[in-house]
């Protein structure tokens, strides 16, 4: 489950110190509840200032935080990055003759400027708020360094927070060898998100292209999940000598971009064009006669000699696909169909 850390939530209608960028729209979120639910701690109220008044606020808190993320949650799938004025509502409704407790949550969804863009008065100083910012981030960074970082939900969250891009190789590093820890894929999913898009794009084709000997997968992952593509950048993959790098350039080419300009029209020609020099077909298309049907059928033959039929995607003596690879979940045909369906679209569209 994702948290939405980066999405902060004040009752105040204002921030102090912050820029708010755009005010995205007001959001509210309700919950039901049926009464019963408070059955336990709601048959006596003698002892109303004892246990059972205790167990009962702490079960409202815990409703009341669920509201909340869920709140987040539709300021997340907003772009926004703070919910500012939250106000909660406790309402007893009826239905059909049942009682029910009704959370409401309610605030505006803002996009406010990242805490990495720092304050600096005139060239020779700064405020304390970016000294602050700028002493937190040399401390990570240092323990970044030294593999001394240790990632517990408050750094992460002043990671998150403060937007600090810098510690993008580490965190990427650390995916590679733990990727199967979802929470922490969430969290470096929610970091990537709340720093600038371009930069968030730059720093992940940067770490593909410098460890081009490691697994790659939880890396893409990301990539896919949060459509992070730059064709110009992945092309440098493509034009790699690193074989995996050129698998990873070639998987990339068929993930969405999240916004599409007129200039990819161009690097999208590049990609296909490259994605078939530097996969190209290596096995032989020919005609065969059937010894069941005896018809004609179509066939290929594999670089190990062994005939395959059409239908057949890879060599059932060696394993390989029609461009020479072994086991691989690329699928070039399809990657260059969607591509050149991409092209049709934009070029209609740019016409």
């Amino acid at each position: 489950m994702e948290h939405f850390k980066h999405i902060k939530v004040t009752t105040t209608s204002s921030l102090q110190n912050v820029e708010i960028e755009e005010y995205i729209e007001p959001i509210s979120v309700s919950i039901v509840i049926g009464m019963n639910f408070f059955k336990d701690f709601l048959s006596g109220f003698r002892d109303i200032f004892g246990g059972k008044s205790n167990t009962y606020t702490k079960s409202l808190e815990k409703i009341n935080q669920q509201a909340i993320y869920e709140l987040k949650k539709r300021a997340h799938y907003l772009k926004a990055n703070y919910v500012i004025g939250l106000t909660i509502e406790n309402d007893e409704i009826a239905a059909q003759g049942k009682s029910m407790l009704m959370v409401t949550a309610m605030g505006t969804a803002v996009k406010v400027a990242g805490k990495n863009k720092e304050i600096i008065n005139n060239s020779t100083s700064i405020d304390l708020e970016a000294f602050e910012q700028l002493e937190l981030k040399t401390k990570l960074l240092k323990k970044a360094e030294s593999n001394n970082l240790n990632l517990s939900e408050n750094n992460w969250n002043l990671i998150i927070e403060n937007q600090i891009s810098e510690l993008s190789p580490f965190l990427l590093n650390q995916l590679t060898e733990n990727p199967n820890s979802t929470e922490f894929k969430d969290n470096l999913k929610a970091f990537f998100e709340n720093i600038d898009r371009d930069l968030a794009t730059s720093e992940i084709f940067s770490f593909i292209e410098n460890n081009g000997e490691k697994d790659l997968k939880p890396v893409l992952s990301i990539v896919k999940e949060l459509n992070l593509v730059d064709f110009d950048k992945n092309l440098s993959l493509l034009s790699s000598d690193n074989q995996n790098l050129n698998n990873i350039g070639a998987l990339i080419s068929g993930v969405h971009k999240k916004t599409y300009f007129k200039s990819d029209i161009k690097t999208i020609k590049e990609t296909i064009d490259k994605l078939e020099s530097k996969f190209p077909i290596k096995v032989e298309f020919y005609k065969t006669l059937d010894n069941l049907t005896r018809k004609d059928i179509e066939v290929w033959k594999c670089e190990c000699g062994k005939e395959n039929s059409l239908e057949r995607e890879i060599c059932r003596g060696c394993n390989k696909d029609i461009h020479g690879l072994k086991n691989s979940n690329i699928n070039l045909k399809e990657i260059k169909e969607n591509l050149k369906h991409r092209l049709e679209i934009l070029e209609k569209n740019f016409a």
